[in-house]
């Protein structure tokens, strides 16, 4: 399955998040927006190592990966993919998958 989020999380910046999962755990996680991460590689790196976890872990699983490559986040906690990995399962189980703008918390 395949969805999106597209939104602010309390106190960040702009996060839109791509993700493709199959049986509860990730397949693919594209993570952009307008926060910053240093060093990129890393980031680019911690975002592909997220193939193969289970959606219900994705924020922490995230910010371990972060960690271990010592990448700093400006302007988006890891847990925040995390709630909108949540709120992106929940909109497919619920038959609201790809709304534009549906994950906004402004």
């Amino acid at each position: 399955m395949t969805g999106s989020y597209i939104g602010k999380p309390a106190g960040g910046k702009l996060l839109r998040l791509t993700l493709d999962w199959q049986d509860g755990l990730i397949l693919r996680a594209a993570i952009r927006g307008d926060f910053f991460a240093h060093p990129e590689d890393g980031f680019d790196e911690a975002e592909a190592a997220l193939a193969g976890t289970p959606v219900s872990v994705l924020g922490a699983t995230f910010a371990r990966e972060l960690a271990a490559r010592g990448v700093r986040l400006f302007g988006l906690a890891p847990e925040s993919v995390g709630i909108a990995a949540a709120d992106i399962v929940a909109r497919e189980r619920d038959g609201h998958a790809e709304k534009p703008g549906s994950g906004d918390h402004e």
